[in-house]
């Protein structure tokens, strides 16, 4: 999954405004969450297929022989050359520059050539009132060792330290940080299932209530779904320091408070299904993502854009092959998207 932090800015706030004000604590009821390999195990059983398990895996079978399945969350839609290139942030963005598609500007250095970095950073004047960046492993796992909002050289020596850390590759990637809201789009067979809007978490003021209060009360709302109340809205203290607020203060009636600023799930995202609202050229840049790289079957190609009605806005973040379908399947606002049953339609179209 990924796990690619976004600025919270204008887009964030106006998206929230149009899409979760007025339903803000009206979430989706979902009595039981099956996660990402029950939902597939479901649907394979639905079909009358027999589901062998190893480990992480699953395995389906069909009179006997072995029609496809899944290894962890990477069904065998997708070839091994695909995941070893998508695994690599640096690769992936080559290739989709290669094929003339919009991604992020930026360089890459070995781990161990801060100064060269820290030199190209000034150059493009870093400082409080340059543009921000973001700075992260080529490769990684689940997000570790991303850090936005890098507008100083000392916050880039910071960041960088967090990237070299989590770093599995040895390399480092600073981009331009482009604004927009953080959509998931969902690909199976070159073509778009789901697309669904990742809102870092946030509350709305009521005039009356503290930031604690209100988080509090989301939480509540959060337990009539069982993929929402495992994850609750993570407060990042600092993030709120940096904005001039504190837990106790009392956030203006409608006021957007974002509480973090990130797209994780895990943190709390709010995840709204916006499958029909997106516009049909962004959701081919997401499906021609996927024909970039050999054998890629099905995938989730993250796009941040800043008006989802404007094709010229986007910029695709990242291309995963093991994108966790409950995000789209199971979205805290709009229509849940069967996800499952499209990846299990395509595997037995190959079989």
């Amino acid at each position: 999954m990924s796990a690619n932090p976004t600025v919270t800015g204008h887009a964030e706030e106006r998206f929230a405004r149009d899409h979760l004000a007025h339903r803000r604590l009206d979430f989706n009821r979902l009595a039981r969450w099956p996660g990402h390999r029950g939902a597939l195990r479901g649907e394979a059983r639905r079909r009358g297929l027999t589901v062998q398990e190893v480990g992480n895996s699953l395995y389906f079978f069909y009179q006997g022989r072995c029609v496809g399945g899944s290894v962890g969350l990477i069904s065998t839609l997708v070839s091994h050359s695909a995941v070893k290139l998508t695994s690599s942030k640096l690769r992936t963005k080559e290739f989709l520059t290669g094929a003339g598609l919009p991604v992020p500007e930026g360089v890459w250095y070995s781990a161990k050539d801060i100064e060269r970095a820290v030199s190209w950073f000034r150059a493009r004047g870093g400082d409080e009132s340059a543009p921000t960046h973001v700075v992260k492993p080529s490769k990684g796992r689940a997000g570790q060792g991303i850090t936005t909002q890098v507008r100083t050289e000392k916050q880039l020596r910071t960041a960088w330290k967090r990237a070299h850390e989590a770093s599995t590759s040895g390399r480092i990637l600073i981009e331009e940080q482009v604004p927009g809201v953080d959509v998931r789009v969902f690909v199976v067979g070159g073509r778009a299932v789901a697309a669904t809007v990742r809102v870092p978490a946030c509350v709305f003021g009521d005039g009356r209530r503290t930031i604690t209060q209100l988080v509090d009360q989301q939480i509540e709302a959060r337990q009539v779904s069982a993929y929402l109340s495992a994850r609750p809205p993570a407060v990042d203290k600092t993030f709120l320091a940096m904005r001039g607020l504190s837990l106790m203060d009392v956030p203006a009636a409608e006021q957007v408070i974002f509480l973090n600023g990130t797209g994780n799930v895990s943190q709390g995202a709010i995840t709204v299904d916006v499958t029909d609202e997106l516009h049909p050229a962004l959701i081919r840049l997401a499906e021609e993502a996927t024909r970039v790289f050999p054998g890629l079957g099905s995938a989730g190609v993250d796009l941040l854009v800043g008006d989802l009605n404007d094709p010229q806005s986007a910029h695709i973040l990242e291309v995963n092959t093991g994108a966790n379908l409950s995000i789209n399947q199971f979205p805290a606002h709009g229509r849940p998207r069967d996800v499952a049953k499209m990846v299990l339609d395509e595997i037995l179209r190959h079989n």
